[in-house]
């Protein structure tokens, strides 16, 4: 972001510049009747004003080259140094404004030493008018831009010292909610993990539909489980996010075939149609799509009755990967078995990725549309 603001930095130099060049171009222009410019004065003018716009990229170098111009003035016969003395005031600010070190003592000398040569016989017949003149000509500008450069430099450090805050506190809010999640969700869903384990191995379980319904949320709330603990190590170390894969691309199709299986566990007639190419996704976008399979068949089962039929298309097609979830209704009226975040999480998860997303009553049941751009997938 560096050179973002070095380049405004330059482009508002150069407004700047532009009117005090405009300015003298004006004065030498537009003269009053009776007063005229020498040829002398005029190139001497124009030298200052060709030459300003240097000073967007290097000031010190135009300091430089003004103080020169003034003061050859009087050595070539010059006696209208109106100009080159407002264009050397400029370059002096300009300088304070941008540098500092020894640019800016240097450039101060020859300002000064270039003044006074403009002024060499007022000078030696009045030393002190001439240096005072000099002072307020030149230095004066200086110290102003030196005062908008420190300005400037308040500035970056404040709003420097208030993204250290803003990141310190996302950090604290992260480190909090990871505390809660080990802490309460974790905890919690572990119990549930090993009494389910428990309750498997110590009950008898003449009826093997009770059995298989266990093992179901054993290996549930144990997936579950994995992903709380990666979602803690992120919160803990956003830096390990690109290592922390919460689903790997190549197992993506496993994993979206073990949703649905889990879904037809609890009764539902689910036809898949999942495209084999997904495995060349990468891992958000994989990650996306099990969410939204995930999520879409728990809402089918929830708001159209765990009997009800639906299909499933996951689908890659040149730049884009096509997701459609249809059910057709069941014992359960669409969206009417309570609200949720979960459509707002799977709307913004896909919109981060540059996707869209569509969810609505479709005929007697609920359609869930999504359209994701292949980045991760190669060429």
């Amino acid at each position: 972001m560096l050179w973002v603001g070095r380049l405004f930095e330059e482009r508002y130099t150069a407004v700047r510049l532009t009117l005090v060049v405009l300015s003298g171009v004006g004065y030498l222009t537009l003269t009053p009747e009776g007063r005229s410019v020498s040829t002398v004065d005029l190139i001497l003018a124009i030298g200052v004003l060709a030459f300003a716009y240097v000073g967007v990229r290097w000031p010190f170098a135009s300091v430089v080259w003004v103080s020169l111009v003034l003061g050859l003035g009087s050595v070539v016969g010059g006696d209208n140094d109106t100009v080159p003395t407002i264009g050397l005031a400029w370059a002096v600010f300009e300088l304070g404004a941008r540098c500092g070190g020894w640019r800016v003592w240097t450039g101060l000398g020859l300002g000064l030493a270039g003044h006074i040569a403009s002024d060499l016989g007022e000078f030696l017949d009045g030393p002190q008018i001439v240096a005072y003149g000099a002072a307020a000509a030149v230095a004066a500008p200086l110290l102003l831009g030196m005062h908008v450069r420190a300005l400037g430099e308040l500035n970056r450090q404040a709003a420097a010292r208030a993204a250290q805050e803003q990141t310190r506190v996302r950090a604290d809010e992260r480190t909090s909610i990871a505390r809660e999640l080990h802490d309460l969700v974790a905890h919690h869903v572990a119990s549930i993990v090993l009494r389910v384990a428990v309750a498997r191995d110590v009950l008898p379980l003449d009826d093997p539909r009770v059995r298989r319904v266990l093992d179901d949320v054993h290996a549930t709330g144990s997936s579950a489980l994995a992903d709380l603990r990666k979602l803690v190590t992120v919160l803990r170390d956003p830096g390990t996010a690109q290592q922390v894969l919460f689903v790997d691309p190549e197992g993506l199709p496993v994993a979206l075939r073990a949703a649905v299986e889990r879904s037809a566990g609890i009764g539902l007639n689910v036809q898949a149609d999942i495209d084999p190419e997904v495995v060349r996704l990468d891992a958000r976008t994989a990650l996306a799509l099990l969410r939204l399979t995930q999520e879409g068949l728990a809402n089918v089962a929830r708001h159209a009755g765990t009997a009800a039929r639906a299909r499933l298309s996951i689908r890659l097609g040149g730049e884009l990967v096509a997701f459609e979830l249809r059910d057709f209704g069941g014992t359960v009226a669409p969206g009417q078995a309570g609200g949720g975040h979960g459509l707002v999480g799977l709307r913004e998860r896909v919109e981060v990725l540059g996707g869209r997303l569509q969810a609505g009553p479709a005929d007697a049941g609920w359609l869930l549309r999504a359209s994701l751009p292949a980045s991760g997938a190669a060429a």
